[in-house]
C-alpha cells in the first residue's frame, strides 16, 4: 500500500485506497473478536458457583449443560481440562465437604444430613461417604471429634484474638460457610498465631528501643552518628521492599516475592518445569501429565487442593487459574490467607505462557532464551517437512470419544502446532466452523465435511467400536483415499505446557516425515 501511495498515478493511488480499506475491516473484526473471547466469562467458574449455590438440588450433568447451553460431553471435557475432574465429581466433592461441617458442627441425625446436602437416600450417602473419606459419616464424627479432644492446639487461646463464632445454622450456603464463618481448624489457628506473632514482635522491638535509650552512648552503637544510623536504616528499608514486587493478576494486585522459592502452582507446572523451577506442590491433574518426565519432590494436594495440605508445604507464593481458585475450599480468601496468591490466565500457548511465568519467577532471561530456541526448533521442523507436505494441502484433527466426535481448530490437541507454528493450511471448513467459529463437537454425518487431505485422529479408552464408524465415514475422505491418516495419542496431546507442546512438535513433525 506504500509503495502504491508513493506513486504518481491516480490509479495506483486508488488501488492503494482500495485495499487500506480490506486492511483496516481485518484489523477491526479481529479486535472485535479478541475483545469478545476476553469478555466472555469463564464457562467452567459459573457452572462451579452454580453447584456451590445449588448443591442441596437434584442437579444432573445433561441439566447443567442445558444451563450454558452446551453438550454433556463439552462440559465435561472443559471441567477435565481445566480442574481434573467432570461436573458431577465436583458436585459429590461439594457435597461430601459440606457434610463434614455438618458431622462436626451438629448433633443432626445422618438422614437429616444427607437430605441437607441432596441426598434422599441415607444409605446411598453413607456409602458414597465412605468411598470418598475411607469412614463411615458416624465413624468420621467420633473420629474427628477425639482427634479435637486429643489436640493441644484446640487450648491455645490468645487473650487479643477473640475466637470466631460458629454458625449452626444448617442452611448456609457454600459461601457463607467458607467466606464468612469457617470453623475449620486452618481458620481458627492463622489468626491466633499472626496475632501472637505481632504480639512477640512488639515486645521484642520495645525491649530494644528501651535497651537503647537506658544505655546512653555506651555499646557499639555508641559512636555512631544519629545521620549514619539513619542511612543504614533507610539502607536495610530499600534492601528489604526490593524483596517483593507488587504483581497485577486476574483478581487484583498482590504484593509477591521477587525471586519465588516456595511455589506451589495449581495448573501450571510444565511452564515452571520449562524455566528450571519445581514448585512444592502441584494438583495431582497436572502431576499426572505423561509428558512430564520428572515430578518426584513435588507434593500432590489434590483435586480439588486441599488448602491445609498447602498450608503445610509452607509456600511463599501460589500460583492458580480462575476455576481452581473457586474449588479450593474458601476460594481465593483462603489461599491467601496462606501466602501471596496470584490468580493467572490459562493462555494454552507455550510462548505466552512461558513469558508470563518468567516475569512472574524472575526468570525473564529464562524465558528469553526458551522462546527463542523454540522458535528455532520450529523453523528447523518447517523446513524438514516442506518437501514432504504440498503448499495446498489441508490438515484436520478429529477426536472419537465414545459418546462424541470432537473437530479441533489451533488451540490444543496438536492445532496449535500444525497451524500455527508449522504453518500448515486447514480445511475451509475447519478455518470457519472452528477456528473463527465455535463448533467442537460435531455430528457424524457432517465429518467428512471437515477431513482434508491429511488427517490427525485421537481416539479416547472406551471408543473403539464408536471409531468403526467413524473410519467408514473418513475411507471416502481425501486423507481416506491416500491413507494419509495419523494416529496421535489424546493423553499425550491434551497438556498445552511447554515442555508438553515441545514433545508433540516432535512427534506431529516425525509422523508428516514418515508418510
Amino acid at each position: 500500500m506504500s509503495r502504491l501511495w508513493q506513486q504518481a498515478s491516480p490509479l495506483d493511488k486508488l488501488q492503494a485506497q482500495s485495499a487500506f480499506l480490506p486492511f483496516v475491516y481485518e484489523v477491526m473484526r479481529q479486535i472485535r473478536t479478541s475483545a469478545a473471547e476476553n469478555s466472555k466469562p469463564n464457562l467452567v467458574s459459573q457452572a462451579i458457583h452454580y453447584i456451590q449455590d445449588h448443591y442441596r438440588e437434584p442437579i444432573t450433568a445433561e441439566e447443567l449443560a442445558g444451563f450454558y447451553g452446551c453438550s454433556t460431553s463439552y462440559l465435561s471435557r472443559l471441567f477435565k481440562n481445566q480442574i481434573g475432574v467432570g461436573p458431577i465429581d465436583y458436585l459429590i466433592h461439594v457435597r461430601i465437604h459440606k457434610s463434614k461441617q455438618l458431622l462436626l458442627k451438629s448433633e443432626a441425625r445422618i438422614q437429616e444430613i444427607a437430605s441437607s446436602v441432596g441426598y434422599a437416600d441415607v444409605y446411598y450417602f453413607s456409602r458414597l461417604f465412605k468411598k470418598h473419606t475411607g469412614r463411615s459419616p458416624l465413624q468420621f464424627r467420633e473420629d474427628n471429634r477425639k482427634a479435637v479432644q486429643n489436640n493441644p492446639l484446640q487450648l491455645l487461646k490468645s487473650s487479643i484474638v477473640s475466637r470466631m463464632s460458629v454458625s449452626h445454622n444448617d442452611n448456609e450456603n457454600y459461601y457463607q460457610s467458607f467466606r464468612e464463618g469457617d470453623t475449620s481448624m486452618f481458620r481458627f489457628s492463622r489468626p491466633s498465631f499472626g496475632a501472637m506473632m505481632l504480639l512477640c514482635t512488639s515486645l521484642i522491638l520495645s525491649a530494644c528501643q528501651t535497651g537503647s535509650n537506658t544505655g546512653g552512648n555506651t555499646g557499639s552503637n555508641a559512636g555512631t552518628p544519629p545521620a549514619t544510623q539513619s542511612a543504614s536504616t533507610g539502607a536495610a528499608t530499600d534492601e528489604t521492599a526490593a524483596k517483593t514486587r507488587t504483581y497485577k493478576h486476574l483478581n487484583g494486585e498482590t504484593e509477591i516475592p521477587v525471586k519465588p522459592q516456595r511455589v506451589v502452582s495449581l495448573f501450571h507446572l510444565g511452564e515452571l518445569m520449562a524455566l528450571g523451577v519445581k514448585p512444592v506442590g502441584a494438583t495431582t491433574f497436572i502431576l499426572s501429565n505423561p509428558m512430564l518426565s520428572d515430578v518426584s519432590g513435588i507434593e500432590d494436594v489434590g483435586v480439588p487442593p486441599d488448602a491445609e495440605k498447602i498450608l503445610s508445604l509452607a509456600p511463599d507464593l501460589i500460583v492458580t487459574t480462575a476455576p481452581f481458585a473457586e474449588v479450593v475450599e474458601g476460594g481465593y480468601e483462603a489461599l491467601s490467607q496462606i501466602a501471596p496468591t496470584i490468580v493467572v490466565e490459562q493462555y494454552n500457548d507455550p510462548i505466552k505462557d512461558v513469558e508470563m511465568f518468567g516475569d512472574i519467577l524472575g526468570k525473564q532471561e529464562e524465558a528469553k532464551q526458551w522462546n527463542e530456541a523454540f522458535a528455532t526448533k520450529i523453523a528447523e521442523y518447517k523446513e524438514k517437512i516442506s518437501p514432504i507436505v504440498g503448499a495446498d494441502e489441508t490438515f484436520s484433527i478429529l477426536n472419537v470419544r465414545k459418546d462424541a466426535v470432537f473437530i479441533y481448530g489451533d488451540t490444543n490437541m496438536g492445532g496449535n502446532i500444525i497451524y500455527k507454528y508449522l504453518g500448515l493450511k486447514p480445511t475451509d471448513k475447519v478455518k470457519t466452523d472452528v477456528i473463527n467459529g465455535e463448533t467442537w463437537e460435531i455430528s457424524s454425518e457432517v465429518i467428512p465435511d471437515f477431513i482434508g487431505d491429511r488427517l490427525f485422529l485421537a481416539v479416547n479408552e472406551g471408543a473403539e467400536e464408536h471409531v468403526k464408524e467413524v473410519e467408514k465415514l473418513i475411507q471416502n475422505s481425501p486423507a481416506g483415499k491416500t491413507g494419509k491418516i495419523y494416529r496421535l495419542d489424546f493423553n499425550q496431546f491434551l497438556p498445552s505446557d511447554p515442555i508438553s507442546v515441545e514433545q508433540q512438535l516432535d512427534i506431529i513433525s516425525n509422523l508428516l516425515a514418515e508418510k
